[in-house]
């Protein structure tokens, strides 16, 4: 640990730490992207005791990073609570997304349900809108049985989304690195 990463605020810890984290996803490389998200979880903690302790208002898009880490490294319950705290300031697609698949993981299909069903249009997210829409009408068909199959169909249908936007979006310096409708 060096000087100035004592220095450094644990929010912004915990998003560069979610930055490349979504990184080592996108090149598939699962046991870096796992560490990543490990670290930025454990520095929203950090930040939302402080908040607490200070008496800050959390930002909408401290809370869905860390709930899409908390979810990636298997905090369901505490994704499920952070995302919700989220949405009731903000509604973030990948809030409504990550809060579904936290809710499946933890057996609750009603509630993965409701999430993804309200997975706004306008996010253009054509290709995990269309997998949330499947799974959905899945689950309301076999109930519980389906939700650990629906959270593979999703996991997938994120990966493709992101490498679809990756291709459609010429990214360049300077620029948003993911597109402008995600909230983060």
């Amino acid at each position: 640990m060096s000087f100035f990463s004592k220095l450094t605020p644990s929010h912004r810890k915990g998003e560069k730490n979610f930055e490349r984290a979504r990184a080592a996803e996108g090149r598939r490389d699962f046991d870096a992207a796992m560490e990543y998200f490990h670290d930025s979880a454990k520095a929203y903690d950090v930040h939302f005791a402080e908040s607490e302790e200070s008496g800050k208002a959390l930002r909408p898009s401290h809370l869905v990073m860390a709930g899409i880490s908390y979810t990636r490294i298997g905090r369901n319950a505490d994704a499920l609570e952070v995302l919700n705290a989220c949405l009731a300031l903000k509604e973030i697609p990948d809030a409504f997304l990550h809060a579904g698949y936290a809710a499946a993981k933890l057996s609750e299909a009603d509630k993965a349900v409701d999430y993804w069903e309200h997975y706004p249009a306008w996010a253009d997210q054509r290709i995990i809108a269309t997998a949330l829409k499947e799974q959905t009408a899945l689950i309301r068909t076999q109930g519980e049985a389906a939700l650990q199959s629906a959270c593979e169909v999703v996991a997938e249908a994120v990966f493709r989304q992101d490498k679809e936007n990756a291709k459609s979006k010429p990214f360049s310096r300077g620029k948003q690195k993911v597109p402008a409708k995600r909230g983060y």
